[in-house]
């Protein structure tokens, strides 16, 4: 996740959420239509209506170009056009001067709205600077406009009364340097203050949450670097440790990258299935993949006068032979457990311990049975026999792929699984297009 994409998101949110606001000053702009009439402001009704009708409409414009734009036309959003931002905020800032002028010059503070949507912005700060310095100089301009224009306000026009304050001239005379002083202290500054300090504290705030998440963002970046590179080097030491195995036993290099195809057609079957789909999250099923190239990995230790022998191996040697499991198990501890990721780890010490297990309880080499035996062991027993089957080996010629189907069917509820079996007799055509593959 980079940065341009960073700012063009932030920008696109920032732009929707300014536009929320003027609708909200729309309906806002109605209100006082209703509040006048009701007596609240007691400004002209004439006055009050055409105004705020104005203002009601400009603010819902760019709402109805979004709507016509982006959900009629279905064109790129409108959101991220640069014009839009520049737009909404010339809107803002006709919405608070009209009301400035129509209500009363106390209504500057709404000065503040233009700034605060300017604030949403990231990294703006020339555009925010130039704002708050046009807002600032608008306060007095504002202010001094309704002293000598504006509606009669008693505590701006004092000494005037209403009527006298009818009189242009009046006011003229009454606006002496001392008089503008004042008002300059007494109304301008605080509202310039007030603004001023609301949109620190907006920009302020705006700018720590924005540095916070480049931070986080910064800091999942290394994360995720890290876990990739501890998954780099897993698959390394996965598929060095099998080229250690092939190196010994071709057959057995060779039946390593069958049963890896084997399971991968049974995962992508299962997940497709009620029972497991919750189970075999993405994680959970890329570990039970490339975990199984070395569910064999306890071979290295079996001598190769077993592990080659061309005859029916004896039952000392067939002993011997039964320890890969075990050892397996041992080696994949020892070699991958500096690499962090426990769930992996776990995964293929199962399936190097396990996959000899049987659902009778009759395998080996701790007797398990039913779900005692783990999933990923389960799964690897049907490839690891289905390709023992039907692979040359030095002991034995390949039996015929159908044979081998029904010697899998057979042991359901035996040695396999049943509901694994019912899985692997969906996916047949699969495993026979894996078995006739020449690797």
């Amino acid at each position: 996740m980079n940065s341009d994409y960073i700012n063009k998101l932030s920008e696109r949110k920032a732009n929707k959420f300014n536009m929320m606001c003027l609708v909200a000053m729309s309906i806002l702009s109605l209100m006082v239509i209703v509040l006048n009439v009701a007596g609240i402001f007691t400004q002209d009704n004439r006055l009050i209506i055409s105004v705020m009708l104005s203002l009601a409409f400009l603010n819902i414009i760019p709402f109805v170009v979004y709507l016509i734009h982006d959900k009629y036309l279905k064109k790129e959003t409108i959101l991220e056009k640069r014009y839009f931002k520049y737009i909404l905020l010339t809107f803002a800032y006709i919405t608070a001067l009209l009301n400035g002028v129509t209500l009363s010059f106390h209504a500057t503070l709404l000065l503040v709205i233009p700034l605060l949507l300017a604030a949403q912005y990231r990294n703006k700060k020339k555009m925010f600077i130039l704002l708050l310095s046009f807002s600032l100089i608008l306060i007095p301009l504002v202010t001094y406009g309704e002293f000598y224009f504006g509606i009669y306000d008693a505590n701006l026009l004092k000494p005037l009364t209403k009527t006298e304050a009818n009189e242009f001239q009046n006011r003229v005379n009454t606006g002496t340097p001392k008089r503008l002083f004042e008002i300059f202290c007494h109304y301008c500054l605080p509202r310039m203050f007030c603004i001023a300090a609301i949109d620190f504290i907006a920009v302020s705030t705006t700018k720590r949450t924005s540095d916070m998440i480049l931070t986080q963002i910064e800091l999942n970046d290394k994360v995720n670097l890290e876990i990739k590179n501890k998954s780099e080097m897993q698959k390394s030491v996965i598929e060095h440790l099998a080229d250690i195995i092939e190196s010994r036993d071709i057959e057995t290099g060779a039946h390593i990258k069958r049963t890896k195809k084997y399971v991968t057609i049974m995962i992508n079957k299962m997940r497709q299935i009620d029972k497991y789909k919750n189970i075999l999250t993405d994680k959970f099923s890329d570990n039970i993949i490339n975990a199984a190239p070395l569910h064999d990995i306890g071979k290295i230790v079996v001598s190769d006068l077993i592990l080659c022998k061309p005859g029916k191996l004896t039952d000392i040697e067939y002993e011997k032979m039964k320890i890969h499991t075990t050892k397996g198990g041992e080696i994949i501890n020892n070699i991958l457990n500096d690499l962090g990721d426990k769930e992996f780890l776990n995964v293929a010490y199962d399936i190097a311990c396990f996959h000899h297990e049987k659902w009778n309880g009759q395998g080996y080499p701790n007797q398990l049975s039913k779900e005692e035996i783990p999933l990923p062991a389960r799964i690897m027993a049907i490839a690891d026999v289905f390709d023992a089957l039907v692979a040359e080996r030095v002991y034995k010629k390949p039996i015929p792929i159908e044979d081998a189907i029904e010697i899998i069917i057979k042991d359901s509820g035996t040695h396999f699984d049943p509901d694994l079996v019912e899985v692997f007799k969906t996916v047949l055509d699969d495993f026979k297009a894996v078995a006739n593959e020449k690797l």
